[in-house]
């Protein structure tokens, strides 16, 4: 577009594109450096949008995998359990997906650009307890117990 062509109503409806398509100021600063080193500059607000958005898809999970881990619990990435925890853990687990889905779309861009801009998410730590098992030893305190325990079922104990 020539700069001729940049009437206040072409400004307009670009704002309006860029804004319902939910331009971060990251995207449109990227998509900005990168059109100004084309030979055409971008004619439709998507096209521009796509040049700012292109770098940030490259260092993250497809947006609909990333949809789809979530769905089943699974957080590969600090930024797919983040878009969780903003969308909600129980209204993806228990609304439709036409909801979530869209909802999905309009924060999962949010996040990956925040964490594009330094913003650091972290996924939980689990916290699993250690596993031990002692067996019973013969001349434990507690083997006499046991065995008055098991006689009381009329069963015999381990060791008899």
């Amino acid at each position: 577009m020539k700069d001729a062509d940049w009437g206040l109503d072409t400004v307009k409806i670009w704002a309006i594109a860029l804004t319902d398509q939910r331009i971060t100021q990251n995207e449109f600063e990227m998509a900005k450096r990168k059109s100004l080193g084309l030979e055409w500059c971008p004619t439709a607000p998507a096209d521009f949008l796509k040049l700012g958005r292109s770098e940030q898809a490259k260092n993250y999970p497809d947006m609909r995998q990333a949809y789809i881990d979530a769905v089943n619990q699974k957080y590969p990435e600090a930024v797919v359990f983040e878009t969780a925890k903003r969308v909600g853990f129980w209204e993806i687990r228990t609304q439709s997906e036409a909801v979530t889905w869209k909802r999905w779309q309009e924060i999962y861009p949010q996040v990956c650009a925040e964490h594009a801009s330094g913003a650091e998410f972290a996924l939980p730590k689990e916290k699993q307890l250690e596993y031990s098992h002692t067996p019973l030893q013969p001349n434990s305190p507690m083997a006499a117990k046991v065995e008055e325990f098991l006689a009381q079922f009329k069963r015999k104990g381990a060791g008899a």
